[in-house]
Parts: C-alpha cells; structure tokens; sequence
C-alpha cells in the first residue's frame, strides 16, 4: 500500500470522514427524499465504525510494536552487558565449556 493510501485509511481522524459523509446524507435526503437519506445515513454509519475500529486496531499495534522493539533493546544491552561481565575474569578465559575439541 503506498504511504498516502496508508496515512488516508489510518492517519487521517475518523471524524475528518465524517464531515463528507455527512454532506452526502444531506444531498441525498435532498434530492431523492428522507428515506434514502436515513438509509446512506446507516451505511455510513457503519463504513465510519468500521473505519475509526481499523484506526484504534492500527494504533494499537503501532503501540505494540514499539513496545516490543524496546524491551528487545533492552534485552540486547542485558546480553552485551553479562558478556562484558563474563569476559572480564582473566582467569576464566581458558575454562571449558563442554564443547572443545581435543
């Protein structure tokens, strides 16, 4: 998807949608009456739900990925650290660890 379909669906406020809507519903409840009008009104209704529930699901998502990049950072620096730790002790460096070769 390219960045502006991407920013359209989910970066732009689900109420910005709802104005154009709206207008629709009006024009249409003009032109052919209140019952086509109430009708467009339901399904827009639903096409806006729908719209701001994908929204708050992207969002969310985006929240969790970061998330997890951090404590995977965080995981990565524990790692180097007990390393660094590990190899400090001199005395330890020729000690066997079960897999060398004689």
């Amino acid at each position: 998807m390219s960045a502006l379909a991407l920013w359209l669906s989910y970066g732009l406020p689900w109420w910005v949608w709802a104005l154009p809507a709206l207008a629709v519903v009006l024009g249409l409840t003009r032109l052919f009456g209140w019952r086509v009008g109430l009708g467009t009104l339901g399904v827009l209704a639903l096409v806006l739900a729908h719209r701001r529930g994908a929204q708050r699901g992207w969002a969310g998502a985006r929240a969790g990925e970061a998330r997890h990049a951090d404590e995977a950072v965080e995981r990565a620096a524990q790692a180097r650290s007990a390393a660094d730790l590990a190899g400090a002790d001199a005395g330890r460096l020729r000690d066997t660890d079960g897999w060398r070769r004689d």
